[in-house]
């Protein structure tokens, strides 16, 4: 668990520096596609997260279809829109 908090702080703690570093740009445009680049990320970051964060905050007497629905958006869904997302921004930036 502490190492899974850990991670959780420095990803928490590294997106707040950028969306610090973001906000001293001094052009509306260039805060706009930075935030739009990083809110995407960020996004994801979150789903992964807080299915995590679910999954061990719930009790256990949770019926077992919700557990699997989480376990598919755990494993699944977060792992297919990473990729996706690279892509999409790859050919936005080209």
């Amino acid at each position: 668990i502490i190492l899974g908090t850990g991670s959780f702080l420095l990803v928490i703690l590294s997106y707040c520096l950028i969306i610090i570093t973001i906000l001293k740009i001094q052009g509306s445009e260039g805060k706009w596609k930075a935030f739009s680049t990083c809110s995407s990320y960020l996004a994801i970051v979150g789903l992964f997260y807080s299915t995590i964060i679910y999954t061990y905050t719930q009790p256990t007497s949770t019926p077992l279809e919700k557990n699997k629905t989480v376990s598919i958006i755990y494993t699944l869904v977060t792992p297919t829109l990473n990729p996706l997302i690279y892509s999409l921004h790859n050919k936005v930036i080209k």
